[in-house]
Order: C-alpha cells, then structure tokens, then sequence
C-alpha cells in the first residue's frame, strides 16, 4: 500500500486527497478562500498566499482523519494550482512577484 496526496489549488478553494495504490480514492476535503476584488475596477481580482496556506491546513487533517490513514504512512504530495497563479520567467515560476520554484537549483 502506497498512499500519496493530492493538492488541488482552485479559483476558490483548495481540494485535498488521499490516493491508495491499491484502493484508489480513499478521501477528499475541500477548504474555501476568499476570491478579493475591487467595486471600482470589475476585472481586477486576487487571492491571499495566507488564505491558500490557511485552507490547506484546514483541509489536510481533515482528510488525513476521513481516510483513516496515519500521517506518516503518507509517502509523497502532488501540487497543482489554477495556471493564472503562476507565471514564468525563463527557468523560474513566480507568485506575486515572489520566486515559487526554480528548475535551475
């Protein structure tokens, strides 16, 4: 048995999972985030680094106690966000200006 977990970023809420190689989905919990916007400026929309960390927080125990599985017994985590999160600039992705991840070391 292998299990790994699975974070799905969202436009308003993060979904995490709990995977069985041999049993498939054991789990899912969903936490929500605020999507911020502006009166004056219709189109403008952002979200909060804090509020994607605080929902997953939330969220991973949660599923880790519906699936029954121990914490440790989790052997590895898969990320995926709403591609308009991230941008990238030659080798580097970058949130908010900040550097996320590097394929360069």
């Amino acid at each position: 048995m292998a299990v790994v977990a699975g974070v799905d970023f969202g436009t308003l809420g993060v979904r995490v999972s709990l995977v069985d190689s041999e049993r498939g989905l054991l789990a899912s919990s969903i936490a929500e985030y605020p999507l911020q916007r502006k009166r004056e400026d219709p189109e403008y929309a952002t979200q909060s680094h804090e509020e994607h960390m605080r929902a997953l927080a939330a969220a991973t125990p949660e599923v880790i106690r519906k699936a029954g599985v121990p914490a440790d017994q989790i052997l590895a985590i898969a990320l995926d966000t709403k591609g308009a999160a991230f941008r990238s600039r030659g080798s580097r992705a970058y949130t908010n200006d900040a550097p996320a991840v590097s394929s360069d070391g």
